[in-house]
């Protein structure tokens, strides 16, 4: 693996607890014999969405949490603006099968509300996408390799400052 990409990596793993809130959770577990406690803790980096604090994003939250991404100026619903940088940097500029925002907003307001963008992450399996070995769970590599992907906009495999600032 070049140097640049274990940069990055270790880069990544100091900084994405600065963009949301890191959980940790320790698991004990006593052997068979009864005696030695074995404990054992792992990290996860999207608790703010994880509501039922089970370790993982289900598709459920999933939404909740790309939603609340897409809406920069978090008043709640997406404009055409947050739609048009948003879709293309979680779908790719290649990718058709989000369609129009005239597509998806239902209901003509000319904005996005929460339901109508739950219905497009269903519609479209944009999970599926982040959950790279299909097993119905997104876990912290998952999250943390589909976000850096999300961020690195220029796909160069590394983060300017720009793509940075931007992710925020």
């Amino acid at each position: 693996m070049k140097f640049t990409n274990l940069l990055i990596l270790g880069l990544m793993a100091v900084v994405t607890p600065v963009i949301v809130n890191a959980a940790t959770e320790t698991v004990v577990t006593k052997n068979s014999d009864g005696g030695t406690t074995t404990t054992t803790t792992r990290t996860y980096y999207y608790s703010d969405y994880d509501k039922n604090d089970n370790g993982i994003l289900d598709s459920d939250e999933f939404s909740i949490y790309a939603y609340n991404r897409w809406d920069r100026n978090r008043d709640g619903f997406l404009s055409s603006d947050e739609w048009d940088t948003s879709a293309v940097r979680w779908y790719g500029p290649a990718n058709t099968e989000y369609k129009t925002y005239k597509f998806w907003d239902k209901d003509g307001d000319g904005r996005l509300d929460s339901n109508e963008f739950g219905s497009l992450v269903s519609t479209t399996k944009l999970y599926n996408t982040w959950d790279v070995n299909a097993d119905a769970t997104l876990e912290s590599d998952e999250y943390a390799t589909a976000t850096f992907r999300l961020y690195d906009t220029n796909d160069d495999g590394a983060l300017n400052m720009q793509e940075w600032k931007n992710s925020q």
